[in-house]
């Protein structure tokens, strides 16, 4: 048994997992993404000009050629401003489609394990347990993210966002936690 300062469990509603991409959306993705989508229109505007102002003696060719840069050019911009847009609203469906699964998040003095709970288990007696088949895919093994240097919490009106680098984020709902507890999560920032 781990020596934890607060261990509860909670679940994450397709609404609020939405909300918290689209979070992480701002802060690390539509950074790099409207960068792109400048570099793309300024290319698409820059060929725009050529095409217009220095083709006037060029070949039929060479127009269809900057033509279908410039339309491939204004694509490449417009894929940077939808992709975003796409994946967040693909990943919400896919959370939908798990149904609210229950987590349990325990938080050490330099650390968070995370979890997922089933239900249907966590009535079981031991014995009760080694009666389940082997096909049955087990749960996944807790994860857990020491609160050092590379981890990030950061606290919205609704939720935290928890995470370690900038690959992979945990959602922590405030929703159902006493303040004690909520100021338990706050202090892994210090």
């Amino acid at each position: 048994m781990e020596n934890y300062r607060l261990e509860k469990e909670y679940k994450v509603s397709p609404e609020l997992f939405s909300e918290a991409y689209g979070e992480f959306q701002k802060k690390f993705v539509y950074p790099k993404s409207r960068i792109y989508m400048i570099i793309f229109t300024v290319i698409a505007v820059a060929l725009l000009c050529v095409g217009i102002f220095a083709m006037s003696g060029a070949s039929t060719r060479q127009k269809y050629i900057v033509y279908i840069a410039i339309v491939a050019a204004f694509a490449f911009a417009a894929r940077e401003w939808y992709n975003p847009k796409k994946l967040r609203r693909s990943l919400t469906e896919s959370v939908k489609a798990l149904g609210e699964p229950v987590y349990k998040i325990g938080v050490g003095d330099k650390f968070v394990d995370i979890s997922t709970v089933s239900d249907d288990l966590s009535e079981l007696s031991d014995e009760e347990k080694e009666d389940i088949p082997e096909d049955i895919d087990p749960l996944p093994e807790k994860t857990r993210l020491a609160a050092d240097d590379s981890f990030q919490l950061m606290e919205y009106e609704r939720f935290f966002m928890l995470m370690s680098g900038k690959e992979m984020f945990y959602i922590l709902p405030k929703e159902g936690f006493s303040e004690n507890e909520l100021d338990t999560v706050r202090s892994l920032k210090k």
